[in-house]
């Protein structure tokens, strides 16, 4: 029969005591079409009797104000409980049809509004829900007493969906059924984990909606909105049939018991009942309201009992699959321990999520931050960087979860393993102002926009191998991606008011053809289809591009929004904001409509932000996946799915265009320590090429340098206390090195000075506050030379045919001072007046004058070694300078301002910046000590250790030409010979005699010019009580140039959360804490949340 009922009557005439039982009911959701409060409505008793009669007991529980919106439906017969997704509120409920309850449980909050499908095994005590807008299926543990704060959830399914709807468990077979009325529509199956997923329906389906499942015929059935069709199918996918085709119906939900179909339809307001084999209409009940989920509420549909997960208990989650039975499992954010059914809470962060930087700190909020529950949510509690380094830039490796970051403070690229109690760790320093960050995941490069500098630069993920791309026709470059799979890179330069594309190696540069474009900021690119994103604050609007038609348009324009950074997530926006909407915001693309800004005006700065979730680095097709395209360092892609191979600063491509080679010069260069991009580099002076020294040695933080041009051996020093402090030398055409000296972790050595002649090498160490030298030809032997009343010292230049040594000290009374190489007869040698900071130290042999660097009033002096004739010879008003050598009548500078090289003529007086050049590239980042080699400048002569065989550990020349035997630290002189004292020393073996002529004989490398003649030097010492008499017949070899300057105004020590190089540990909120340290305003822009 078919029969039409107005159903609103029986509503008007509900009391509040007609609530929906635990019993046999078919129940649905439905909302009025007007006013009105939104009910889940329920017809009591078998289908069998109320079909056929038409008598019909019909309950409801009605929403407590009209905000409220149920949708989605399911149930757990043996819990008696009855759950919806409620739209207003953005949560999962739960209530317990017994004695009349209106006690609500919140089982989960932070859903989007349109919630259509939930389904409950009941064997595993889970309830899955699927929401349409985050495009993910979502399992909830169904535990006793739960509430929203203790509930465990588990994403387990979360890609490839695009509109799912309906949802069906089968929990005897373990199959999870979805329906997904997307751009594919389809009907897919997994199992209860969202794992061995495929599609059982895909032809001939426009919008599939609601499913439900046949549990006694093993059918699956649905209804299609768009084809006004009710189809059913076996689980495999065979034996496909429409059962009923009603024009015009645009069916909603569904629900089978027995031989009846129920579906609602919501065009008109109907519910409709059907003949499930026939397709026969049985009755069709004109509602009044908008229904949407239906189901039977039956305790024949839901056979068998979670009687096994029930004695496995598991801490969160329990699964039972057909064939392997119960097993443990931890919701999002825990990991299973030993005894797999515990879970504790994982280290690592959650996928996915937003992270954003607003200067003082880096945040994370939830991905469904836009639905998400509110209460007790603080900006505090969400930042996990909180040290105010100025952070702008970000990027994230999601397969490693590793995330980049910019540090406008300390002018440095950091990375942190976003895992809990990781330590961050700086892998690109002297940087200007980077705006923008882009990781390619598939060669494993990172790119970097300068807008100081203006250029954009390219690394390998750990720092190493930069190279610059562009340095041209850029002004104020911002937000940066990169397409690995098209092998392009987008950026934009607000400044020009453009966005550009190139290939990755900065080839094939053009603009975007966009006209309606003012001041482009970050950019997001969707790899999928191919769409580049920009936020426009200009314009106030988010801007699309189409990268295969070139077609832009218009996402989301907002009057009063700013836009900066930008991401997309699902189908969302989400930008960052600024001044009094400073925050992060997040808008539904498709309805066009703002859901929710969470502000803090007077706290920091919204910058850059990111969709932190590996599933949008898909794996791709590209060149340079295969081995890094064989490439030695960076490998880059191409327009035309090829690829090139570079390399970084100081190298050069080989023939075979895949190897990066380092020539070296022989003559007039310079050597200069770079601690941030961790290499020592070879600038020769005649080409101003750049090369580096023995590239396979790994550095951590070079300082100071010293060149021994008689074995061809460079030392440096090493400051980094995590990976060891050393002394090292290398020469610089072989390929390993050796450390001459293990420090103290206290240590920190800013100065070296290496004495060729005498074969000693001499460095402060400002940690321990002491000068000590060190017998390059058996450093075993290591004495301290000065020890008291050191500040701060620094550099140290030493005169070998004088025997004597200068060093610098920036310590509260800054000054250089001077003393014997013994370090007797010290004297205050300079004391410079109000606030200095003296670094590099140089003397010009061939003048007897001093040069020195002082960082603190921007000036280069000298002064003669007797002490007079002191002069300015430039003053400059933005610089830092720190190292210093001399090369014929040129200073070589290092400046960390510039992060150059300088040179200025050494008879200069009173110059300014016009009179110093630069030298090299503009391609370093933190330069250092520096030395240098001239063959036509090296020091040549006798001092009084030449021809001194004497000397049982070390030979230590004095004013003169006089000189002492002196013993190592922990020996003691008796007679001739050094005796052990202290039991901790150093034990030196036999080859400790000093012995220059048996040194001298050792096999080295020479350069042009640097030998003696062919009568070499000759000096014979005559030891006497009384004095010394020694007869030079020929010089002896020359000098390598000294070098100096070192380090920091402040010491380069882990001097704690001041350091620069110190890592920042990762802390989680404290969840017992309420303490309030960040502003937390919240902007709500959700309508209609009245409680």
């Amino acid at each position: 029969m078919d029969i039409l009922l107005c159903f609103l009557n029986f509503l008007l005439i509900l009391e509040r005591g007609y609530a929906v039982r635990h019993r046999t009911n078919l129940v649905w959701s439905m909302s009025p079409l007007v006013n009105g409060r939104a009910r889940i409505v329920g017809i009591e008793g078998d289908p069998n009797q109320w079909i056929p009669s038409g008598n019909v007991t019909v309950r409801h529980i009605s929403a407590p104000h009209s905000a409220w919106q149920f949708r989605g439906l399911a149930f757990h017969y043996k819990h008696k409980m009855l759950y919806w997704s409620e739209k207003s509120k953005h949560r999962i409920q739960g209530l317990m049809l017994v004695n009349r309850s209106t006690s609500t449980q919140t089982i989960f909050t932070g859903t989007s509004k349109t919630i259509d499908g939930l389904a409950v095994d009941w064997v595993s005590n889970n309830l899955y829900s699927v929401d349409p807008k985050y495009n993910w299926i979502m399992m909830i543990a169904l535990k006793e007493n739960m509430t929203e704060n203790t509930a465990v959830y588990k994403l387990v399914v979360k890609t490839d969906l695009d509109n799912p709807h309906g949802l069906a468990v089968h929990p005897q077979k373990g199959y999870l059924f979805w329906s997904d009325w997307g751009f594919y529509p389809k009907i897919e199956v997994s199992d209860l984990l969202g794992l061995n997923r495929r599609t059982i329906v895909s032809d001939n389906m426009l919008t599939p909606r609601g499913i439900t499942i046949d549990y006694k015929e093993k059918l699956l059935y649905w209804v299609d909105s768009q084809k006004n069709t009710i189809e059913s199918v076996q689980f495999n996918g065979n034996s496909r049939r429409i059962i009923v085709s009603h024009a015009g119906a645009k069916f909603f939900g569904v629900a089978v018991f027995e031989k009846y179909i129920f579906a609602t339809e919501q065009l008109d307001g109907h519910l409709r009942i059907y003949d499930k084999n026939t397709g026969k209409g049985y009755i069709n009940y004109q509602l009044g309201y908008i229904p949407y989920d239906i189901m039977m509420y039956d305790e024949e549909s839901q056979a068998g009992n979670s009687s096994e997960c029930d004695e496995l208990n598991c801490d969160q989650i329990c699964v039972n699959l057909p064939l392997s039975g119960p097993r443990c499992y931890c919701g999002d954010g825990y990991e299973m321990q030993e005894d797999q059914k515990t879970c504790e809470e994982a280290k690592l962060f959650l996928q996915p999520a937003h992270i954003y930087a607003i200067r003082d700190a880096i945040c994370q909020y939830p991905a469904n931050f836009g639905h998400m529950s509110l209460k007790n949510i603080t900006l505090d509690k969400q930042c996990f960087i909180k040290t105010r380094k100025g952070f702008m830039a970000l990027a994230y490796d999601g397969d490693q979860r590793t995330l980049f970051y910019s540090e406008n403070v300390t002018k440095s690229i950091s990375k942190v393993q976003l895992k809990r109690g990781e330590y961050t760790k700086s892998i690109i320093k002297g940087i200007g102002e980077v705006k923008g960050l882009a990781f390619d995941w598939m060669t494993k490069n990172l790119y970097w926009t300068d807008s100081k500098y203006q250029w954009i630069m390219v690394a390998r993920p750990d720092g190493r191998f930069q190279k610059k791309l562009i340095n041209e026709n850029l002004v104020d470059p911002v937000g940066i991606v990169v397409h690995p799979k098209r092998g392009e890179l987008y950026w934009s330069d607000p400044g020009r008011h453009v966005v550009e594309v190139s290939a990755l190696n900065g080839g094939g540069r053009r603009n975007l053809v966009v006209t309606n474009i003012d001041h482009p900021n970050h950019l997001y690119l969707d790899f999928t289809s191919d769409v580049l994103y920009w936020a426009d604050s200009g314009l106030n609007q988010v801007v699309s591009y189409d990268l295969d038609l070139d077609v832009t348009s218009v996402v989301y324009k907002h009057q009063s929004a700013r836009f900066y950074g930008i991401s997309l997530f699902q189908d969302y926006l989400v930008w960052t904001d600024q001044n009094d909407m400073n925050g992060i915001h997040i808008a539904d693309i498709q309805t066009q409509n703002k859901v929710r800004g969470i502000l803090h005006p007077q706290t920091g700065e919204a910058l850059d932000v990111i969709a932190y979730d590996v599933i949008n680095q898909p794996v791709l097709d590209v060149t340079c996946s295969d081995n890094n395209g064989y490439c030695d360092q960076l490998c880059l892609g191409l327009y035309n799915e090829s690829y090139v191979c570079a390399c970084g600063t100081g190298f050069q491509l080989d023939k075979d265009l895949q190897s990066c080679i380092t020539g070296l010069a022989r003559d007039n260069f310079v050597i200069a320590a770079d601690s941030y991009q961790k290499q020592l580099y070879q600038v020769d002076l005649s080409t101003g090429d750049v090369h580096v020294i023995a590239p396979e040695i790994a550095h951590n933080r070079p300082i100071a340098v010293a060149f021994d041009p008689i074995r061809n051996m460079l030392y440096w020093t090493e400051n980094d206390r995590a990976e060891g402090k050393v002394i090292q030398r290398v020469n610089v055409e072989g390929r390993s090195s050796e450390i001459i000296k293990a420090l103290s972790e206290d240590s920190v050595v800013d100065g070296l000075a290496l004495d060729h002649i005498n074969r000693l090498l001499f460095y402060t160490d400002t940690g321990l506050d002491r000068i000590q030298v060190v017998s390059i030809d058996n450093y075993q032997i290591c004495k301290t030379v000065v020890k008291d009343k050191l500040d701060e010292p620094r550099a140290i230049a030493i005169h070998p045919l004088k025997g004597k040594i200068f060093w610098s000290d920036w310590g509260n009374e800054p000054k250089i001072e001077s003393a014997n190489m013994d370090g007797t007869e010290r004297r205050l040698f300079l004391s410079m007046s109000g606030i200095a900071w003296p670094n590099g130290l140089i003397i010009d042999y061939e003048d007897n004058v001093l040069y020195w660097v002082d960082a603190k009033q921007n000036t280069i002096e000298s002064i003669s070694i007797d002490g007079t004739d002191r002069r300015i010879v430039v003053h400059e008003t933005d610089v830092h300078y720190f190292g210093i050598t001399l090369v014929g009548n040129q200073l070589i500078l290092s400046d960390w301002k510039s992060n150059s090289l300088k040179t200025i003529n050494k008879s200069t007086r009173n110059g300014g910046s016009t009179q110093v050049k630069p030298i090299g590239p503009a391609a370093f980042s933190r330069l250092n000590g520096l030395t240098s080699y001239d063959s036509t400048s090296v020091i040549k002569g006798a001092s009084g250790c030449t021809g001194v065989f004497t000397c049982d550990h070390i030979c230590i020349p004095l004013p003169r030409l006089r000189f002492i035997c002196a013993c190592a630290d922990g020996y003691q002189e008796q007679g001739s010979a050094c005796i052990k004292t202290d039991p901790n020393a150093t034990s030196i073996d036999a080859r400790a005699k000093h012995n220059p002529k048996s040194s001298a004989s050792s096999k080295y490398i020479t350069y042009s010019n640097t030998g003696l003649s062919k009568g070499g030097v000759i000096a014979i010492a005559v030891v006497c009580v009384v004095a010394f008499i020694i007869t030079i017949i020929a010089a002896m070899f020359l000098f390598t140039r000294w070098r100096s300057g070192r380090v920091r105004h402040e010491r380069l020590v882990d001097s704690g959360n001041n350091q620069v190089d110190n890592f920042y540990r990762i802390t989680f909120p404290d969840k017992h804490q309420e303490s309030v340290s960040f502003d937390s305003g919240i902007d709500q822009y959700d309508q209609n949340q009245s409680s």
